[in-house]
């Protein structure tokens, strides 16, 4: 035992002490007094170097795999082992309808948008940006001697390009970087020229598969290397065709700013493609879907995913990894099985897309996925179908008392970091696929919001929105996903904005919706569960609950309790409870079904003198318990929207509440009346 040193306490002042104690067990040293000697600075420097070593083997054990590596180097490198490139820079796109009118006399009958023409956005936030198109474009005059070019993808950024010329002795590995911060990967493009004097060019693809890739097949490779940069390298003739020597390597991409320049909706062209020509540019959807680059915290929660996917989709996981790995445009991604559906559709897998920083995604786009992205990969008897999202926008009215003495802050200032709160609290918790809003999170998000607040209170108000076929009658099913709130006489579901709508009297009026205010609370049937045998006699029916006056009588047909007319519903029931009483018979079992279940919509205006009046009594129905409402014959002739968008507004009736398959919960930031902050100050 002397002679033993501890090794498992790698602290500083262990190590020194137990350097200490194993000298001392030593007869040379038995009685050296450690404290007051100059071999004490020695233990200093033996516990220090054995310190240091120790952290740095640690440091370096933690490196060496995906899940405890900290360097983003070590990140990457763990990735490139499981085949994932870490995604780059997304830039910000939007897409625009452009046309050019030739002057009179002009005798093309064609006209190019060439590729990475150039287009200058409205300021934001006091900084204008320049998108480009990423595609060459071909339009053919109309009658009208306009040149149309329809739904151009233009993107933020500045294209570069880049001309590497290959020397097989100074380059064995045919590794190229691209020296620019920023680039958007999605935009780049690899071309090979034979030489300076043979202008033969190729054009090479992004190699995704390399169990697919031949050895003549014109790929490049893309890697993130240790310092952060982006390079290619090309195949060596087994997989991949490899360079000749003195070849050109002819690369151009965009460097883009990423999530900055999301939100804009004006443009104008900046390049005179066509001199003298008068140009129109009309928006399509404004900028969005800009991202910064994958942070080592998120290549280390995909990599593994995108791994298991090996490019092949089979689970519902694979699609999602690969549709994010492949077109990295989406906030959230939703992908369910058709036996998951409702109702079940067998042979097909359905998926749906939030776009970043948007709520609409364009036909083409849709295309894109289906065509490029899922069909390669699926299995051949399964048929990708898209599903557009289901948008539960959220709105909230928050009343907060605060305590002036314990802050700086103005009620105006208190305002502000409660509005900020829940901003923040819908950017950690909603606007994604499969999530739930729990009422408990938002109250402590705002009792955080500054140590002044005292209590808060929050009503939540679910919106729908939708656009109705103008002058065709309809119906229409609107889900909410969460049970509902019956209406009172003064808070209930209502539309807005106002639309136009034809009465009795062939009279169009400024129509409103709404919930019919009443209690809902009476008996509005009774369901036979069975029906018994062997009544001679009609049987009387009690009906027992929290409410009073409900009656109800039963009719028999051949000794069975057939069915149940409800005589009179009564009112303020919560729950009720049947009872077949008499005739003779036996086993006939029913259950009540309150009015409470179901609610009425109505359609009303207001006249000259500001009296409410009645169009239609029963447009529809809400199901309160189910979460949804039906529109029946429905038949606006305007909406008073810019887009035609009609709103119903709703109150859950509980404070927790999730979305499945492409339904999602959402705050529109752009919408001002999604957060109402009002604050008062304690009295006492």
């Amino acid at each position: 035992m002397a002679n033993q040193l501890r090794v498992t306490e790698l602290d500083f002042d262990t190590i020194k002490a137990n350097l200490k104690t194993f000298m001392k067990s030593q007869t040379e040293f038995s009685d050296y007094n450690f404290e007051g000697s100059g071999l004490s600075v020695l233990l200093d420097v033996l516990a220090y170097n054995t310190h240091y070593m120790a952290y740095y083997m640690n440091m370096v054990a933690n490196e060496t795999f995906i899940d405890s590596a900290v360097l983003r180097q070590s990140v990457v490198s763990h990735a490139k082992l499981l085949g994932y490139t870490p995604r780059s820079r997304v830039a910000s796109q939007a897409t625009i309808n452009l046309s050019f009118q030739e002057v009179i006399g002009g005798s093309n009958s064609a006209m190019t948008l060439p590729k990475f023409a150039k287009f200058t956005s409205a300021p934001k936030d006091g900084k204008s940006y320049t998108f480009v198109n990423t595609e060459q474009r071909v339009a053919t005059k109309n009658a009208n001697s306009y040149f149309v070019f329809d739904s151009v993808q233009i993107k933020e950024g500045n294209p570069v390009s880049y001309v590497f010329t290959y020397d097989a002795q100074t380059n064995s590995k045919q590794v190229f970087v691209l020296p620019d911060d920023g680039i958007d990967t999605s935009t780049l493009t690899v071309q090979v020229q034979k030489s300076a004097t043979n202008q033969a060019i190729s054009t090479y693809e992004k190699a995704e598969d390399s169990t697919a890739v031949t050895s003549t097949a014109a790929v490049y490779y893309l890697e993130e290397n240790r310092l952060g940069k982006y390079q290619i390298y090309f195949g060596d003739g087994v997989i991949g065709a490899a360079l000749d020597n003195n070849n050109l390597v002819i690369v151009s991409y965009v460097v883009t700013s990423g999530d900055a320049a999301n939100g804009i909706r004006t443009f104008k062209l900046s390049d005179n493609i066509m001199p003298g020509a008068t140009v129109a540019l009309e928006l399509v959807t404004e900028s969005n879907a800009g991202n910064l680059a994958e942070t080592a915290e998120q290549v280390k929660f995909t990599a593994p995913k995108s791994f298991i996917a090996q490019n092949r989709a089979v689970t519902k996981n694979d699609y999602v990894a690969l549709i994010n790995r492949n077109y990295p445009y989406f906030d959230s991604v939703a992908v369910w099985g058709g036996e998951e559906n409702v109702p079940a559709i067998y042979g097909k897998i359905f998926f749906s897309l939030k776009p970043r920083g948007n709520y609409e995604i364009t036909q083409s786009e849709i295309q894109y996925m289906k065509d490029y992205v899922l069909k390669p990969i699926s299995v051949l008897t399964v048929t990708p179908e898209y599903v557009a999202a289901d948008y539960n926008y959220l709105n909230f009215v928050v009343d907060v008392v605060y305590d002036p003495r314990k802050t700086t802050k103005t009620a105006g200032g208190i305002q502000t970091s409660v509005y900020n709160a829940v901003v923040q609290f819908a950017s950690d918790y909603l606007n994604t696929f499969n999530n739930t809003f729990k009422m408990s999170k938002l109250v402590r998000a705002i009792d955080d919001a500054d140590a002044s607040i005292e209590n808060n209170s929050i009503k939540v108000l679910i919106e729908k929105r939708f656009r109705p076929t103008l002058g065709i009658s309809k119906s229409y099913r609107l889900d909410f996903y969460v049970p509902l709130k019956k209406g009172t006489s003064v808070d209930r579901l209502y539309s807005e904005p106002s639309f136009g709508y034809i009465d009795e009297f062939n009279i169009e009026r400024v129509a409103f919706i709404e919930e019919v205010p009443q209690s809902f609370t009476g008996l509005d049937a009774v369901e036979v569960l069975a029906t018994g045998d062997g009544y001679t006699e009609i049987p009387s029916i009690t009906v027992e609950g929290d409410g009073e006056g409900a009656a109800a009588s039963a009719i028999i047909v051949n000794g069975k309790l057939k069915s149940v007319v409800v005589t009179n519903p009564g009112a303020n029931y919560s729950a009720a409870v049947l009872r077949v009483v008499g005739g003779s018979g036996t086993g006939a079992q029913l259950r009540a079904v309150l009015q409470g279940k179901k609610g009425t919509l109505r359609i009303y205006y207001f006249d000259s003198n500001n009296i409410k009046k009645i169009i239609n009594a029963n447009i529809g129905s809400i199901y309160y318990d189910d979460g949804y409402l039906i529109l029946d014959n429905f038949k606006p002739t305007t909406v008073s929207d810019p887009f035609g968008t009609m709103i119903f507004k709703a109150q859950p009736n509980t404070n927790v509440f999730s979305t499945t398959r492409n339904a999602i919960l959402t705050l529109d930031s752009t919408d001002p009346a999604a957060i109402d902050v009002r604050v008062g100050a304690v009295t006492s």
